[in-house]
This record gives structure tokens, C-alpha cells and sequence, in this order.
């Protein structure tokens, strides 16, 4: 395990959701994330991205002429889950509709599902939201 796994694991806050959890948990989409094309082939999001609160690093982005958004492409199997995304259901019923539409055995589409979330809450397009658990506290 190198230094930077390491330091990244302990310095990483968020809570490392456990397979119970996750199968109940329903994703949430960031309200401030947009689609911008829709096709066959996909989708295609956009999202604002996060603002320094350093002035000076800020400055120098506006001075560079960095984009204030980013965009993500979804292929067709991506674009079905985003589209099942509607903050109702859960984990659960994503990977049904997900076994249904793609005839997928269950594991699969598990794995998949749960790697492609992880990956969206990652780029923080979304969030999971757990049914009956507390809110974390941060440390000050």
C-alpha cells in the first residue's frame, strides 16, 4: 500500500458505506447538475464547478479563463440509471429496473450499479442518502 493510499484514507472523512447500506440507500441528484444533450448514444451533464474561496487563486482562474463548469458524458447504460435517479428510489429498485432493462443477473448489476453511484457521488453529482441515519458531525 503506497504513502498516498495511506494518507488518502485517513484523511478522507466521509463515511465508507457498508453493502446493507448501499442497497438501501437512495441516490439524490445535485440539483445544480444539468442535461445539456440527450441521444442515443447517451447524455451529456453539466455541472458548475467549485469556486476557490481564495481570492487569489480565483483571480488567477478568471485570469486564465478557466470554464466555470464541467461536463460529463454518459453512455446509454449510465444515461438509464441518471434517468432512474429521482430521489425516491432507492439502490434496491435502480438495480431492478437496471436487471429488467439490461438482463442482467443480479451481481452484475450490483457491482455495476454500485461502482457507477460511487463514482457520480465522487464527482459530486450526486449524493446517497441513507433512510433512519443520523447526519455526521464535522469536526471543528
Amino acid at each position: 500500500m503506497g504513502l498516498a493510499r495511506i494518507l488518502s484514507s485517513t484523511l478522507d472523512r466521509r463515511r465508507r458505506l457498508e453493502p446493507e447500506e448501499l442497497r438501501k440507500a437512495v441516490p439524490m441528484a445535485n440539483p445544480a447538475v444539468k442535461v445539456v444533450s440527450e441521444g442515443e448514444s447517451g447524455l451529456i451533464l453539466e455541472a458548475p464547478l467549485q469556486t476557490s474561496t481564495n481570492r487569489w487563486i480565483a483571480g488567477l482562474a478568471r485570469i486564465l479563463k478557466q470554464p466555470e463548469t464541467k461536463r460529463f458524458e454518459l453512455e446509454p447504460v449510465g444515461a438509464f440509471v441518471w434517468k432512474s435517479i429521482d430521489g425516491n428510489t432507492s439502490f434496491e429498485g435502480i438495480s431492478r429496473r437496471l436487471r429488467e432493462q439490461y438482463k442482467m443477473s443480479r451481481v452484475e448489476a450490483d457491482a455495476a450499479l454500485g461502482a457507477f453511484l460511487q463514482m457520480l457521488a465522487q464527482r459530486r453529482l450526486i449524493t446517497l442518502w441513507i433512510r433512519g441515519a443520523r447526519p455526521s458531525r464535522r469536526r471543528r
